[in-house]
């Protein structure tokens, strides 16, 4: 198994940070839910494509595509479409909630990615493409 590609419909996650709440009059510190959701959603998704985790070193690639906006003009949606989306979330987050889904999954532990590129660009429909290969 060299490489592994694979497309996640929707709108690209960015991994949100912990919140902190209180149980029993005790701060505690906890995963959104969205996380946890995105994480089972990109695990069900490459399951059947990793026969087994790889070992070693690993490339990751993600395009996330995000949808242009109903509410901009033709004009400015035939400037945006394929060109680099600046916004929110940051492609660091985008990468540790795809990296976070595919632990255990496509590789043992996130740590064995070591080489990560991440390409944020508008389109006509939200998806993300992954491709994960051993180096």
């Amino acid at each position: 198994m060299a490489a592994v590609e694979f497309t996640i419909p929707g709108k690209p996650f960015g991994k949100m940070r912990h919140r902190v709440g209180t149980i029993a009059g005790r701060a505690r510190a906890f995963n959104p839910a969205e996380n946890r959701s995105f994480e089972q959603k990109v695990a069900e998704i490459a399951r059947p494509l990793f026969p087994v985790p790889f070992e070693g070193p690993v490339k990751l690639r993600m395009v996330a595509v995000f949808e242009i906006p109903k509410s901009w003009s033709k004009k400015r949606k035939a400037e945006a479409l394929g060109g680099f989306h600046t916004q929110k979330p940051d492609s660091d987050n985008l990468a540790k909630a795809l990296k976070d889904g595919l632990n255990r999954v496509a590789w043992a532990d996130d740590a064995q990615v070591a080489d990560v590129r991440v390409v944020k660009r508008w389109g006509r429909h939200a998806e993300t493409f992954v491709l994960v290969e051993a180096i």
